[in-house]
């Protein structure tokens, strides 16, 4: 039974014609009134949907307790990571308020922790030094390789902060237009590989820009191809000129956060669900420390200083910038994306609730365009942060009620008093926070055994990103893993099959000793879809395939003359064979190893291109002049369907595809058996 007859045997039905408009009208329709128009409000606030439906009683102390954590650490991580971005402390604690404060309103995750991370606040602080350098005491960025300063298009007038306002707003807009288009799909060429190999590139970058506060140095900054290089060596220089009471300060900081996380946490988390907040301690130790001894008059020791006080008022952000920061920002966005993907994909997974992709993308785009009418930088979500959010047992966003409430507490009242603090005390906080990404290098093991192409992409990706700016390095990153995509599919693998005799299943005949190759037919399996990169290696196959049976049947012709089988003639009734007739059958029953029939398994092709559908008709057509026939089996709905619309069947009759091998082979057989049938009744009469 063939394709054909396989589909009207069992009332195969055809797909409806696409009626684009109707459809959209009848949408558009229902979205516009009634419970439509709430529920597609639902859709871009789904605060709407489960405020009304929050379970107080269950729900309530456990967000409490998680958004006070949250809160804990959102203090001494904006401050840290306010400086990784080449801003004031202050900006930091802005940017972790007004954004997940605006996140709880649009996004679906009920434990991620929106506010600044390393990576985005690193990628923000490369954008600010490249186009807005800091001068002081004659120290500039410098570009590794042509010494560029300042880029020509922005303003000397223009402040930082209103520079990554308007990155907040442009990477909002960017964000918003992913969602629109429906690009949340770009996730799955971020593969975990890209995104470790990436993330720990970044904290390279991060680890080394805090080396200089740690040691109490200024130091130029670079960008551009080598930057960490010569960063390291302009601090090997300045070594000499190390400020002692600097140095002392940040080792007995590092050892107070690694001594508190790696060895007292782990045992308080077996008793309480909440963790020591070892950073906020260091915070309030040091400025205290800094205050009572004044480290900063008698020690030259460089502290945080003015710190404001207040919510600022907010204002419009530099829209004439946008064009400018476009590049920069759509890397930002990605980033940030990816990341809130990332763990939200896991939260979710692991207490059973949906997260819709789409809408996170919203979520984050209207947060940044929000927040950008305020002095922020882009934020997104934080690894760590998230974790103890989950560890803390929080159920739902309105934790963020309650973290936020202790920020604005920070900012409304107690900032003035933090202005004592150590800056090397928040470079300490964030590389000891570095931990967990340099703690990604123990993929790499189990990752070269499981898969060379995943090994690469993390080398790459880390390479890339360790020796380039964090942007060029993920736009790299991104472009290998799509080149292995290429190389996956150029590569492709194939397998001749055989059948099985005690089930008449068909598998490689290279895997399975007790399958056997077919007299006369051979079956070719071609394991990725079809398409302009790979045509050629499957015209190869098919060549391979049939040039392999041809030797075959040369070495075995001499060998096999003298074994023919002789059918044994039974004489009833008195009649019997002549010796002529008995020599025509011996003839014909000889088995022969001849290539007559290829049946190619088209299981893994889930759609053609143009040169796939030319390739198809060409093979078949070469095959054909040799005196071979061509059998297409497991050929996918949609295949046939696009391969119908384009008059494929004018070329190669619909009768030789089969829904399956085993169909394909039964045909065979059973022309064999009709030649058989004809052959013997000619052989009589004559």
């Amino acid at each position: 039974m063939n394709q054909e007859e396989f589909d009207i045997e069992y009332d195969r039905l055809a797909l409806p014609p696409k009626r684009t408009w109707p459809g959209m009208r009848r949408k558009l329709k229902s979205c516009l009134i009634g419970q439509g128009l709430f529920s597609q409000i639902c859709g871009f606030l789904p605060i709407l949907h489960w405020l009304p439906n929050y379970q107080w009683k269950n729900n309530l102390f456990h967000d409490i307790i998680g958004g006070l954590t949250v809160g804990i650490m959102h203090v001494p991580q904006g401050m840290a990571y306010a400086s990784l971005a080449s801003l004031d402390p202050i900006y930091g604690l802005y940017s972790s308020f007004f954004a997940s404060s605006f996140y709880m309103f649009f996004g679906t995750s009920r434990h991620i922790s929106v506010g600044v991370f390393a990576v985005a606040s690193l990628m923000v602080g490369s954008v600010r030094l490249r186009l807005l350098p800091d001068i002081t005491d004659d120290q500039l960025i410098t570009e590794a390789f042509n010494g560029t300063t300042m880029d020509a298009e922005i303003d000397a007038s223009i402040t930082p902060i209103q520079l990554t306002t308007a990155l907040t707003l442009t990477v909002g807009v960017v964000q918003i237009a992913m969602g629109a288009l429906r690009l949340d799909f770009i996730t799955a060429y971020m593969s975990d590989q890209l995104l470790a190999g990436f993330t720990t590139g970044a904290a390279c970058h991060v680890f080394v820009a805090q080396l200089n506060k740690i040691v109490g140095v200024k130091l130029p900054r670079y960008s551009g191809f080598g930057m960490l290089i010569y960063m390291l060596r302009d601090l090997g220089k300045a070594l000499p000129r190390t400020n002692i009471v600097t140095a002392i300060v940040s080792i007995c900081s590092i050892a107070f956060l690694v001594i508190g996380k790696a060895l007292i946490n782990p045992w308080v988390k077996k008793r309480f669900p909440i963790p020591i907040p070892f950073d906020l301690l260091l915070v309030v130790f040091g400025t205290a420390a800094s205050f009572q001894i004044n480290l900063h008059g008698n020690y030259h020791v460089a502290i945080v200083d003015h710190i404001p006080r207040g919510i600022p008022n907010p204002s419009l952000p530099r829209i004439d910038l946008v064009l400018t920061l476009l590049s920069d920002a759509i890397g930002i966005a990605i980033v940030c994306f990816v990341v809130t993907i990332s763990m939200g994909k896991l939260f979710a997974k692991r207490h059973r609730y949906r997260l819709v992709a789409g809408q996170e993308l919203y979520a984050l785009g209207f947060m940044e365009c929000l927040s950008s009418f305020f002095p922020v930088f882009p934020a997104g979500t934080a690894l760590s942060r998230s974790l103890v959010c989950e560890a803390a047992g929080t159920k739902t966003q309105l934790y963020t009620i309650f973290s936020s409430l202790l920020l604005l507490i920070v900012i409304l009242w107690v900032g003035p008093f933090l202005e004592a603090l150590p800056k090397c005390i928040l470079a300490c906080i964030v590389v000891v926070a570095l931990q967990g990404l340099f703690m990604q290098f123990k993929q790499l093991k189990p990752l070269w055994t499981l898969s060379k192409f995943d090994f690469l992409v993390w080398i790459v990706s880390f390479l890339a990103t360790a020796c380039c700016d964090v942007t060029q390095g993920l736009a790299i990153s991104v472009a290998f893993v799509l080149m292995t995509v290429v190389f996956r599919c150029q590569w492709a693998k194939w397998q001749q099959l055989g059948q099985l005799a005690d089930c008449g299943e068909f598998c490689d005949l290279s895997r399975y000793g007790s399958a056997e190759q077919l007299i006369g037919v051979r079956v070719l399996r071609f394991a990725t879809q079809l398409n302009f990169a790979n045509v050629e290696l499957f015209k190869r196959a098919v060549q391979t395939v049939i040039d392999d049976s041809i030797a075959a049947t040369k070495t075995k012709a001499g060998a096999s003359s003298g074994g023919s089988v002789h059918l044994v003639v039974k004489h009833e009734n008195g009649y019997g064979v002549d010796v002529r007739t008995a020599k025509k059958l011996n003839t014909w029953s000889k088995p022969t190893s001849k290539i007559e029939w290829l049946i190619i398994d088209c299981s893994c092709f889930a759609y053609l291109d143009a040169m796939g559908v030319d390739t198809f008709k060409e093979c078949f057509m070469d095959l054909k002049r040799q005196g071979i026939s061509v059998y297409f089996a497991n050929v996918s709905d949609d295949v046939r369907d696009m391969l119908n619309n384009i008059g494929f069947y004018q070329h190669i009759s619909a009768a030789n595809f089969f829904p399956s091998i085993k169909s394909a082979y039964e045909a065979i057989q059973g022309i064999r058996k009709l030649h058989s049938a004809v052959f013997i009744t000619s052989v009589f009469r004559t």
